[in-house]
């Protein structure tokens, strides 16, 4: 159960935060020595922001990689919590288990701290060598080793180490006695009662808000008001991912409702609601990585809307539609350029997203056998599982798009909000069609390798799985 084999998916997810971090610690020392190639002498400050600014996506990333690797875990241990009462049956301690799963989680962050160091040294030595060729980086000498290389890896591993910690807190609560149970969820109610969890999450969310709501406050003086805002807005985040099971599944709930006619769409419903916590970790990845996306599209939607305005009015009628659209073109490289930093950690998310959906199919291979049993047909269960990831990715990007809009004008007001006019959100459509139909897709192609599986064992062998 513990072995790193077992955990491939959080192997995936360090080493991808690995390359992620690699590339961010390696580009600033690129840039910096292509600069000094061409003549600019001063490139202490100009490394110093690029690092500054790789530090704070790669943060992010970190944040999003650390939820998914616990989800991934929790979601694991969920699915063996027989076995493990089994084995505190025969004389194993919840404490003895934990430590072997936090062991292992150390294990599987160097090694996929060390895989991703190297596919992202490689990923950079790559673009040096293609942008060197075709003339757009000077014919230099580049460092692709620096000593920041190890800051990335050591962070990975300590995220991954502290993810598994967290995800493994299920072992210390199984009891004997659950041996003889079949269930391997929580249930609604269970999960409801949470009363640390829902506490922890109402703290970090009220915490936020009152950062936000400084923020805002004192937008109207300086654009610094943005820092207390955009630390408002990680911790009420940290508030949502914390309390995943109290906030996502009254949402789960609202879209199960759409086409509850079909018994079929009735049946996906109810069996998100019957495992909130399963359903909940699937969710809050896929929210984690719409939110991103969202805010900082909204920011820069907003950002490119009051200076439009503000050269409007400066220019005083001699502005020009030629540098209104320079403006824009500007903007839209800008977003190009941020919406890839920032869809690495969306990756990262949807890669957690996949997991979770899949072990939750695999998990549920006696359920399924029963239900073809009762009389579904393959098509049916097919088309019901299809049906639960799609309605949780559904519920997974509408709450998405709230927070994101929500951040993302908090974001633009205590930026700009100095400027006089207050600011209104920017929703750019792209953005918006790009996650849903991609969120839309990763929902039935997440589901199909698992369901196969399951609908190849024959349901009598389906109902004898332990």
């Amino acid at each position: 159960m513990n072995g790193i084999r077992s955990f491939a998916p959080t192997v995936l997810v360090a080493a991808l935060g690995t390359t992620f971090g690699s590339a961010l610690v390696i580009a600033p020392g690129i840039v910096a020595e292509a600069l000094g190639a061409t003549g600019f002498a001063d490139l202490g400050p100009v490394k110093a922001i690029l690092s500054v600014i790789g530090w704070l996506f790669l943060g992010i990333a970190l944040y999003v990689g650390a939820i998914v690797t616990a989800n991934t875990c929790a979601t694991l241990i969920a699915g063996q919590t027989r076995i493990i009462a089994l084995q505190r049956l025969v004389g194993a301690t919840g404490a003895a288990l934990r430590a072997r799963i936090t062991r292992t989680g150390l294990a599987v962050g160097v090694l996929g701290g060390l895989i991703g160091a190297v596919v992202g040294t490689g990923l950079s030595a790559l673009f040096v060598l293609v942008l060197r060729g075709n003339g757009f980086l000077p014919d230099t000498d580049y460092t692709l080793v620096p000593w920041e290389l190890v800051l990335p890896v050591v962070a990975v591993v300590l995220a991954t180490w502290g993810a598994f910690a967290v995800g493994s807190r299920r072992v210390l609560t199984v009891t004997p006695l659950e041996a003889l149970s079949s269930s391997v969820e929580p249930s609604h109610d269970d999960v409801r009662s949470g009363r640390a969890r829902k506490v922890w999450a109402i703290v970090l969310m009220a915490a936020g808000a009152v950062l936000m709501l400084l923020g805002l406050a004192a937008s109207v003086v300086s654009p610094v008001a943005v820092l207390p805002a955009a630390l408002g807005g990680f911790v009420s985040f940290a508030g949502v991912a914390v309390g995943a099971t109290v906030v996502m599944p009254p949402v789960l709930q609202l879209i199960g409702r759409i086409g509850s006619g079909d018994p079929v769409v009735l049946l996906a419903g109810r069996n998100a609601m019957r495992a909130p916590g399963r359903s909940s970790r699937a969710t809050i990845g896929l929210v984690i990585g719409v939110t991103l996306l969202v805010t900082f599209a909204v920011a820069l939607g907003i950002m490119q809307q009051v200076l439009e305005t503000q050269l409007q009015r400066l220019g005083d009628g001699q502005t020009t539609p030629e540098m209104l659209e320079q403006q824009r073109d500007f903007f839209v490289q800008v977003n190009a350029v941020v919406s890839v930093i920032v869809g690495f950690s969306a990756v990262i998310a949807a890669v957690g997203v996949v997991n979770a959906l899949a072990l939750g199919v695999l998990q549920r291979r006696r359920e399924l056998g029963l239900l073809r049993v009762l009389g579904l047909t393959g098509a049916q269960v097919r088309r019901m599982i299809v049906t639960e990831a799609v309605q949780m990715v559904v519920a997974a990007v509408v709450s998405g798009l709230v927070l994101g809009v929500l951040y993302g004008w908090v974001g633009g007001q205590t930026l700009l909000g100095s400027l006089g006019a207050p600011v209104t959100p920017v929703l750019p459509p792209l953005t918006i069609a790009i996650v849903v139909v991609g969120a839309l897709v990763l929902a039935v192609v997440a589901t199909i390798a698992p369901v196969r599986r399951a609908m190849r064992v024959p349901p009598t062998e389906a109902l004898a799985v332990d």
